[in-house]
């Protein structure tokens, strides 16, 4: 397995990639990156790549930065060797990134609503909390020990403060006594001891050590006799401190040591998750795709990632069924040689575990190896001229090579006699196509160009040169050999015109063999490029329909989700008015036991009441009631009573209205009351009387007045039977006849206690409420 990855310029795309990367551990996993010939390893290195690339285009992906390489402190950890607090606060950082990242992992796939694997590193990452709150327990954020890290190093910090404070007093009370023989008046510290500056010609005057003398020779530092116990009672105490501490660190190296090899699997984990997500953020800032990965070579318009976005010209490069080669002609610098190397950089790329610059649908095989003599490897020190540089690459390739390979041969046979040469280009050709892999190589020899056409395998490729500008377009223009078009670039570049005319009069004046075919192929090129733009374009409108699609889904279930909280908050909203509107009717029945009050009031409090939730309770018993013959229901057609005396077929009743018989529906009907056959004692007329349930508005619309008036009678008789507190009366607006009828009548009911026009949300004007006494 041998892959020219220096020739095809891989390093550098990994030196830009790796500065993707957070980790040390994941920079390391970067530049240790190499292309698979495995296919299963580079299916699987580009699902995780593809599926990083979901997080990072979402704005989920994970932050790796400032998270701290533990591998050394892990190391003295499985020695049981004592960890230094910068390693234990390293590590402090490390569990709290592993518990932030397993939690930021677990959010895209609630988020796209579909399983992203990647999400299977969660289980991988263990979050160490009892080593972090052992940790925390003893130290802080800054490393500081703490006073409740232990008993004893509480105790022997309370000593050494009390030692600290004693000795500070009696220095300041010395000072103030012995002010005059002082150059300062100060308590510095020399040699972990506490000293005062004395006047050199006074230094014998108190008593003491003196420590140290300063620069200029004037000032000596003096450990007064007085606290010199004290002093040596302090130096005990921050032995004692740093035994302790010692003795504290070790228990947490102990700790770690049980964790060392989680801490490890935690550690590798977030490097490879790094390196993932490095990958995919490099491949998504250049725009980059996931290929999939056959049996055929069919990149859509591919870009060089290594040349600006602004400037790289598209290209797609195909190799048809049954084509093993391809001959790439043209001009110099027209874009051969870009050609060769953005077809083996993004393959070594692919199978790299790389997202590359194509459209979707771009494929790519799995290369056994990929193989490039690119580039003039002229050496002085080998003495090898062009040519044999070339000639011992090329010799090398034809030795090792394998089936499923991919070879790239830039300026075949050149760099010798044009004869020779071309001759000996196509031997090398004819010795690669007997083998099972692709080659792509670039020539300006015409022989070539006709040798194309003597195999089927073999395919003419070149790279288009505007005329008219006399510069290179660099666009690949397949199944199409190209000119060198050496006249017009020499004159573009400035060669004298005297020389271009002489030059061409040496050249052949017929039209040549391959010139007669280059010129008609061009044509059916042109035609065959034009259904392939048709193609690509018909490609893009269907991918923008797609992401169209997706973007519509989306805002979709957003709307769904904000639609259900809004009807959410909605019912929340009734019920909380329901239960205001059930204490404010509470609040006016109190009051109304104590005020004086008109009779209408009560009605209406009384049925607003008796409202609240009534009416979900009657559609349920409407639900649930089984009719009997005798009993009285309610007709919603006539507005009147009648009696059931008889079941027909299905659903179907015999009613009595008065004299009247006739067959209904029973969702033409109501019940009002239950069968009275079974009668104890004779009954009074006034006892017979059937108490009705009438609905709380009469709908008058449509009638003429005096029809109106006689329903509106009636209606007034029933709801005083039924002891109705209040009803509506709908008569609308029209010609104002209907509603002057309705005032006039109830005005002078002696049933009505009194009426008002509906309010807002009763109908307004159109509606007149009336309410009984």
């Amino acid at each position: 397995m041998r892959f020219d990855l220096k020739t095809l310029e891989f390093d550098r795309i990994i030196e830009e990639m790796a500065s993707y990367a957070g980790t040390a551990i994941g920079q390391e996993n970067v530049r240790a990156l190499t292309p698979s010939a495995d296919l299963d390893t580079v299916l699987e290195a580009l699902h995780e790549t593809a599926e990083g690339a979901l997080y990072v285009a979402e704005g989920l992906e994970p932050s790796f930065g400032g998270i701290d390489d533990i591998r050394e402190a892990l190391k003295r950890a499985r020695i049981q060797a004592l960890l230094a607090v910068p390693d234990l606060l390293a590590i402090r950082r490390h569990i709290a990134a592993t518990k932030r990242i397993r939690r930021e992992l677990a959010r895209l796939s609630q988020h796209l609503e579909q399983p992203i694997d990647l999400e299977a590193y969660c289980e991988a990452l263990t979050v160490t909390k009892e080593l972090a709150d052992a940790i925390d327990q003893v130290m802080d954020d800054r490393g500081e020990i703490l006073d409740t890290a232990s008993v004893e190093l509480k105790k022997i910090r309370g000593s050494l403060s009390a030692t600290e404070r004693r000795i500070k007093e009696t220095l300041e009370g010395l000072l103030k006594r012995e002010a005059k023989k002082l150059t300062e008046q100060l308590i510095t510290f020399r040699h972990n001891r506490y000293v005062i500056p004395v006047k050199v010609s006074d230094k014998n005057r108190i008593k003491g050590t003196i420590m140290d003398y300063s620069s200029s020779g004037e000032t000596a530092y003096i450990e007064p006799d007085m606290v010199r116990d004290l002093s040596s009672r302090k130096l005990r105490l921050e032995a004692d401190e740093r035994r302790e501490i010692e003795r504290i660190l070790y228990a947490l190296s102990a700790v770690v040591h049980d964790v060392h090899a989680v801490l490890k699997q935690n550690n590798d984990t977030l490097g490879h998750l790094d390196f993932v997500f490095a990958k995919a953020r490099y491949g998504y800032q250049m725009e980059a795709v996931k290929p999939d990965m056959s049996t055929r070579l069919h990149l859509i318009k591919a870009r060089h990632p290594l040349i600006n976005r602004d400037t790289v010209v598209p290209n797609t490069i195909t190799f048809d069924e049954g084509v093993k080669t391809m001959i790439i002609t043209g001009s110099n610098t027209g874009g051969k040689t870009v050609t060769l190397k953005t077809t083996g950089l993004l393959a070594c790329m692919a199978q790299a575990g790389l997202l590359i610059p194509v459209n979707p649908g771009s494929t790519l095989p799995c290369f056994k190896q990929i193989r490039a003599d690119i580039g003039d490897e002229q050496s002085i020190e080998q003495s090898l001229s062009t040519f044999s540089s070339h000639m011992k690459n090329i010799v090398d390739i034809l030795n090792t090579v394998t089936d499923g390979s991919l070879v790239l041969l830039d300026e075949l046979g050149s760099g010798t006699d044009p004869n020779e040469g071309s001759s000996l280009a196509m031997s090398l050709l004819d010795a690669l196509d007997e083998k099972n892999l692709l080659t792509m190589a670039t020539t300006h020899y015409p022989e070539l160009k006709a040798y194309a056409y003597t195999k089927t395998s073999i395919v003419n490729a070149s790279v288009e040169f505007d005329e008219n500008s006399l510069q290179p377009t660099f666009r690949l223009l397949l199944r199409t050999p190209g000119e060198s078009h050496a006249f017009l670039i020499g004159e573009r570049l400035g060669l004298p015109s005297s020389v271009i005319e002489a030059a061409k009069s040496r050249a052949l004046v017929s039209e040549t063999e391959v010139s007669d075919l280059i010129h008609k192929l061009k044509i059916e090129s042109k035609r065959l490029d034009a259904m392939i733009q048709e193609q690509e374009r018909l490609n893009r409108e269907t991918e923008a329909l797609k992401k169209d699609t997706e973007q519509l889904r989306r805002t979709l279930q957003q709307e769904k989700e904000t639609l259900k909280e809004r009807l959410r908050l909605e019912n929340h909203r009734i019920l909380e008015s329901l239960k205001a509107e059930a204490l404010a009717l509470i609040q006016d029945l109190e009051q109304l036991k104590t005020q004086s009050f008109k009779a209408h009031e009560v009605a209406d409090a009384k049925y607003r009441a008796r409202s609240l939730g009534a009416e979900g309770e009657t559609e349920k018993s409407q639900e649930t009631r089984q009719y009997e013959p005798g009993d009285t229901v309610y007709l919603f057609k006539f507005n009147r009573h009648g009696e059931l005396l008889k079941k027909q077929k299905k659903s179907q009743w015999l009613v009595k209205m008065g004299s009247v018989k006739s067959v209904f529906k029973e969702e033409d009907f109501e019940y009002a009351e239950a069968s009275t056959t079974k009668k104890t004692q004779p009954q009074t007329p006034a006892q017979k009387t059937v108490k009705k349930s009438v609905p709380g508005t009469l709908d008058l619309r449509g009638m003429r007045a005096h029809e109106a008036e006689i329903v509106l009678q009636k209606y007034l008789d029933d709801c005083a039977v039924a002891d109705l507190p209040f009803a509506s009366i709908v008569h609308g607006f029209g010609t104002l006849a209907l509603r002057n009828m309705v005032k006039d009548t109830v005005s002078k009911s002696p049933l009505v206690a009194s009426f008002r026009d509906g309010e807002s949300g009763e109908g307004g004007q159109g509606v007149t409420v009336i309410y009984f006494g």
